[in-house]
């Protein structure tokens, strides 16, 4: 795979990918409600809850990627998204049933598309 991507590197795509999942995670920490509706989540005072528990974990992992600094540091920063994103793809499809068309679109689509980002730059070659 090519060493840059519009002329970018792995590295500040890495960082651009982190900053973008923490700012995913600060709004799911501040304002809940509003990533509920996004994902067509009832905001029920128990999910906004576990939306803000989601939202500490995506904004703490995205600054361990936004502080990486080493290239192993940001290889392992991506597989670890890209791992972590399978999951709650499979989870989120998993739970179709009960969750709804347009909740199961919208997690399984967002899962998709940032672990398969994570993984396409963790493939990507350094330099």
């Amino acid at each position: 795979m090519a060493a840059t991507l519009a002329g970018l590197s792995k590295p500040t795509l890495a960082r651009a990918l982190a900053a973008a999942g923490a700012v995913f995670g600060l709004a799911s920490v501040v304002a809940p409600r509003a990533v509920a509706t996004a994902y067509a989540v009832p905001p029920t005072p128990q999910g906004l809850q576990l939306q803000r528990l989601f939202g500490s974990r995506a904004l703490i992992i995205s600054l361990s990627g936004m502080t990486a600094r080493s290239e192993e540091e940001v290889d392992r920063w991506l597989g670890w998204v890209a791992a972590i994103n399978l999951i709650d793809t499979l989870t989120a499809l998993s739970a179709a049933g009960g969750s709804g068309r347009p909740t199961t679109v919208r997690a399984v689509c967002s899962s998709a598309a940032y672990g398969g980002a994570a993984l396409a730059l963790r493939l990507m070659k350094n330099r």
